[in-house]
């Protein structure tokens, strides 16, 4: 398809496309004349037990948007790339698409209709790939439960969080063991360095930026420090000169030097990692990341050989480092957080609202708390304590050294 083509259907039928996509066009042609089979459709309605009377809607959009050619022939263009830019890691900003040339019910089922589409074209690049159906065997289900669920339940199509959604619905998302894998693109801070002769590794974060004294930037949460520090980052052919990051995501004050001909860099912007994210459940403990990183860098070896894995990657409350002074040692949190090398973000205290009290602004005044960690946090934010999402790396050639804290240092 043609950029000129791909513009001309975006403006027949609205900007529903993500952002940077007429990059990728050029390769793509739409053969299909419907946007979705309807024996699909209704394979996919049966299976999830939606009653008739919820049906029909549904077929009567897809109705609509069969008369369309141009939609038609747009979305088949955007599920071939959605498959191939969830690796690549780029164009990937989805957002949930509802075409101008669709009124009503129609323009807001098309973004469902539209993600069984792309469940076709994952599964069909998986097996092109020779990935094995069980890989994928109810990965993109998953999510077309909980959506038909509250469909007929509510009568609401639209989505909660469509992008997190369509790593499912383009099958590009792997469970390993115990933790869901996909990749990444890492960006600019930190870089990290490898000692050649003893193995550590020191992350440098980039200059420029304000740090309060407790190691964390200037500003999260709304906290500021009068006396916070700007970082720094100087680099020649010799040296790399900087605020060198804690393993437990915190920034040091005193800036480190490290001498190339001693030390490699070994992570740096743009490099490929998996992104690990965590389902609910048992199971979160350094054995178990262990195993599920070793499977995702055996499985992206063998069926994506062309993506060079570095590590992991991911950023939640539960390596914050302030949970240290909240729980024991031995506790499946802070275990689990010694495995990774941490390092601070300008996220706040929102995800631990979330997902430890189920509200992302948590009044500590007001709030119930029924567990010891609840507790602990109220006590914590009544004395003037604040939390962070803290970021963290996993090297892949530090997986075998999990459970033994591959970067900490004792205390």
């Amino acid at each position: 398809m043609t950029v000129a083509r791909f513009e001309e259907l975006l403006s027949r039928v609205g900007n529903i496309a993500p952002q940077g996509l007429e990059r990728y066009v050029k390769d793509l042609e739409a053969e299909a004349s419907e946007l979705l089979p309807a024996e699909v459709l209704q394979s996919v309605l049966d299976a999830n037990g939606v009653p008739q009377e919820k049906q029909a809607p549904l077929f009567d959009a897809l109705h609509q948007i069969n008369a369309i050619p141009e939609l038609v022939e747009l979305a088949h263009i955007m599920a071939k790339d959605a498959v191939r830019a969830l690796n690549r890691c780029t164009a990937i900003e989805f957002f949930q698409p509802k075409p101008d040339c669709l009124t009503g019910f129609a323009r807001e089922a098309f973004a469902f209709l539209y993600t069984q589409l792309c469940v076709l074209e994952g599964r069909k690049a998986l097996r092109l790939r020779g990935v094995p159906e069980q890989y994928d065997a109810d990965i993109p289900e998953r999510m077309t439960r909980k959506q038909l669920g509250k469909y007929v339940k509510t009568g609401d199509i639209s989505f909660d969080d469509y992008p997190w959604d369509m790593n499912f619905y383009c099958c590009a998302i792997f469970l390993f063991d115990r933790f869901y894998f996909i990749p990444y693109r890492w960006g600019d801070t930190p870089a990290a360095w490898r000692n050649s002769g003893t193995g550590e590794v020191i992350a440098m974060w980039k200059g420029g930026e304000r740090v309060r004294r407790d190691g964390q930037l200037d500003g999260v949460n709304g906290v500021h420090d009068v006396q916070a520090f700007a970082t720094v980052y100087e680099e020649d052919a010799q040296n790399v000169y900087a605020n060198p990051v804690l393993p437990e995501g915190v920034i040091a004050r005193e800036p480190v030097r490290l001498a190339k001909g001693e030390w490699t860099q070994i992570l740096d912007e743009g490099d490929y990692l998996l992104a690990l994210h965590i389902p609910g459940g048992e199971g979160y403990t350094p054995e178990r990341v262990k195993s599920s990183c070793e499977l995702a860098l055996a499985f992206y070896a063998q069926y994506y050989p062309e993506l060079p894995i570095k590590g992991f990657w991911s950023e939640s409350w539960l390596y914050d480092p302030g949970l240290k002074a909240l729980l024991p040692a031995d506790s499946r949190i802070i275990r689990v957080q010694r495995q990774f090398y941490c390092y601070p973000t300008p996220e706040g205290e929102e995800m631990i609202g979330l997902e430890v009290f189920g509200d992302r602004h948590v009044n500590p005044d007001t709030a119930k708390p029924e567990t010891s960690l609840q507790r602990a946090l109220i006590a914590a934010w009544k004395e003037g304590k604040h939390f962070h999402t803290t970021g963290m790396f996993l090297l892949s050639k530090d997986v075998p050294n999990v459970g033994h804290d591959p970067y900490w240092k004792e205390e």
